[in-house]
């Protein structure tokens, strides 16, 4: 891609390694180190931050006339060539498994139209179990492409009140699902790990959680053309500042919602590319992780249990550090996997669905300025 913004495609990867290390390292306690890893769910809401602004970047000009339904056509299609055939092929590898473990009871209803669900995407819409369980983040990102152009029609191109109140929306959907216990946001979940934490499928709090996150990144873009922001963002100082607070506040308790306010200024900060953050972020190694971190994402759920019997084996012989020192070696496991995955299936899927759609579109390909 000409022009590719590497810092936030780098941002992808960490994102996603904080992910696994967060489901395949849990630990207790307050500690700095605690902290930290239990506040690895968050880095989901670093995705749809995330997602929101690369879409309004890559794509939010394809309604700044207004609606059309060829460019919307053209935006869909775009999406599911992106995020769909490794989705597919995730759930149904792990419905096959589940199938041929007699293992189905545990998704607690009919497995035909729990499958059905997963399929179309819409299983977090509060209808259905997520059969691989990173899946309902994509569930409910997929819930967020669809309404793109009535939030790009609002948040990016209408006036500013309409923006104005879209923030007050966002940080009223976060506050409500942080601290509403209600069976309309809580669903059947009990056990969170922070005031964000929700991913069961019988609310609506996941999806609220989505879109005022995604929303946020959509804001964070048209922040990003003023130029005033851009002077104080893009300044190294501030970039390092910003960037050093994200990660105090990971390994400081009950600090949740700040950090999700802080991610859209980190990410327009990083899409400048100036300072120490960009550049570490913007190197091959990580670069190359942002890449593979749709896979690495998908992926990585099954192997928590490749991690346990790594650990278990470890401290049986009494090796230190076993829990960490199995994490790192699951990980990388999970790294090796996942390019492999992305070379065989992503990539090439991906191709083929646009091939096979590009007769019948128009010229509406985007610049393309990160990986989306």
């Amino acid at each position: 891609m000409n022009n590719e913004i590497r810092s936030l495609t780098g941002l992808r990867g960490i994102a996603a390694l904080y992910v696994v290390s967060y489901h395949l390292h849990p630990t207790a306690g307050d500690g700095l180190i605690p902290t930290f890893f239990r506040h690895g769910y968050l880095a989901v809401d670093l995705f749809f931050v995330l997602s929101g602004f690369v879409m309004a970047l890559n794509y939010g000009s394809m309604f700044r006339d207004g609606f059309t339904t060829t460019a919307y056509r053209a935006f869909l299609i775009k999406r599911i060539a992106r995020v769909y055939p490794l989705y597919l092929f995730v759930t149904t590898c792990t419905a096959a498994i589940a199938l041929l473990g007699g293992t189905t009871h545990i998704f607690d209803g009919p497995f035909p139209a729990i499958f059905t669900a997963n399929v179309l995407m819409i299983q977090a819409w509060g209808i259905a179990p997520s059969i691989a369980h990173s899946a309902w983040s994509i569930s409910t990102e997929w819930a967020a492409f669809l309404i793109f152009p009535l939030l790009v029609s609002i948040l990016l191109y209408g006036r500013k009140a309409y923006a104005s109140l879209g923030l007050i929306s966002c940080l009223a959907g976060i506050i409500a699902v942080s601290l509403i216990n209600s069976p309309l946001i809580l669903g059947s979940q009990s056990l969170r790990n922070g005031p964000l934490d929700l991913c069961t499928f019988d609310s609506i709090g996941p999806l609220v959680r989505c879109i005022a996150g995604f929303s946020l990144g959509l804001l964070a873009y048209r922040l990003r053309s003023i130029t005033r922001v851009q002077e104080i963002l893009g300044s190294p100082p501030i970039a390092v500042t910003i960037g050093i607070a994200v990660l105090a506040a990971t390994c400081i308790p009950r600090t949740d919602i700040l950090l999700v306010m802080l991610y859209p200024p980190l990410i327009i900060s990083l899409s400048l590319q100036r300072g120490l953050f960009a550049q570490v972020l913007s190197t091959r190694a990580i670069y190359t992780l942002g890449i593979w971190s749709y896979s690495i994402y998908l992926m990585h759920g099954p192997f928590s249990i490749l991690q346990r019997v790594l650990a278990e084996g470890l401290a049986r012989y009494s090796i230190p550090g076993a829990e960490i020192t199995s994490t790192i070696v699951t990980s990388a496991i999970v790294v090796a996997l996942s390019a492999i995955a992305y070379k065989a299936i992503e990539k090439p899927s991906r191709y083929l669905v646009q091939t096979l759609f590009r007769p019948r579109e128009r010229s509406t390909e985007p610049s393309g300025n990160v990986i989306s």
